[in-house]
């Protein structure tokens, strides 16, 4: 192979651009399992079944209500938003309550069980049939010699859109500013007067939701089916591993560089490669940097 190509200023753009759209999506799902360990210190291993509801939200309201792609990624959000805040009260608080310090250990366990109970309902009510959209913006436009798809476009700047707002709400916001100081001393934030339960249900719905709008963006490529979530849980593990667990910020860079190599590799190698890379590269990280790329060591997000 020609190496040279790669300094093409239009293969590299392009390159650069797919790998933008794909790190988005894996910041997407790494925010919000990096959100709810971060507050909560458990890891949702559930998160891949919360963006298998997600597709089928955006299936329902894209392909049998037709609606613009918009109502999807609201709906999307708002149910998985609420749906996490039930799984959080409903299971995961009377667990903590009960089981003492052995809560956490037991949390692990609660939501593997949880990912299988909701793959088998899924499958009981919508079966195995595979429901997709074959895309939600039709249509391309070309700039600088670059062929960019509406859809890629939109997914990336919703992405985008979703990631900056979470931001500000994270730091400037009273509810965002009461989740950071439970994240980083649940035991001293809740001295000064804040409301940790609380918190713990909305964080948890928080990272429910972004999970929810991932999948909503990406049913073209990740059709509507009980276990669709298997691969992007895997990209959120990888991406809360590369950037620092609890680290929002570091899952935002951690997603952008994954999306990035990812792309180079389908390109220099073959797809396959991206299966092979990703695991190489936590593999790495776990070896040389343990706490992440993006975390100095004992920083909390």
């Amino acid at each position: 192979m020609d190496w040279s190509i790669l300094l093409d200023p239009l293969i590299l753009s392009e390159l650069v651009f797919q790998g933008l759209v794909r790190g988005s999506m894996y910041a997407l799902m790494g925010i919000g399992l990096s959100l709810i360990f971060g507050i909560l210190g458990i890891v949702n291993f559930a998160h891949g079944e919360q963006f298998m509801i997600g597709t089928y939200c955006m299936y329902f309201v894209a392909a049998v209500l037709g609606l613009p792609f918009i109502a999807g990624i609201l709906f999307a959000g708002v149910v998985l938003f609420f749906v996490g805040m039930a799984i959080e009260r409903g299971l995961v608080e009377p667990l903590r309550r009960r089981a003492g310090r052995d809560w956490l250990v037991d949390s692990f366990v609660l939501t593997i069980g949880l990912m299988v109970v909701l793959q088998n309902l899924a499958q009981i009510v919508f079966g195995t049939r595979r429901r997709g959209v074959t895309t939600l913006l039709p249509g391309s436009f070309e700039i600088a010699g670059i062929t960019i798809t509406y859809e890629r476009l939109a997914i990336f700047l919703t992405a985008l859109a979703v990631v900056g707002l979470l931001f500000l709400f994270i730091r400037f916001t009273a509810l965002g500013k009461a989740i950071r100081a439970t994240a980083q001393h649940a035991e001293a934030a809740q001295t000064l007067g804040i409301d940790i339960a609380r918190i713990y249900t909305i964080g948890f719905g928080l990272g429910a939701a972004l999970a929810g709008i991932a999948g909503a963006l990406l049913i073209s490529i990740f059709p509507a089916f009980p276990t669709v979530g298997y691969q992007p849980v895997l990209k959120s593990f990888a991406v809360v591993i590369i950037g620092g667990l609890g680290n929002i910020p570091g899952a935002i860079a951690a997603g952008y560089l994954l999306g990035v190599v990812e792309a180079y590799a389908i390109f220099l190698l073959s797809a396959g490669w991206q299966a092979v890379l990703t695991p190489l590269l936590i593999v790495l990280v776990l070896i040389f940097r343990p706490q992440g790329l993006f975390t100095v060591q004992g920083e909390r997000p």
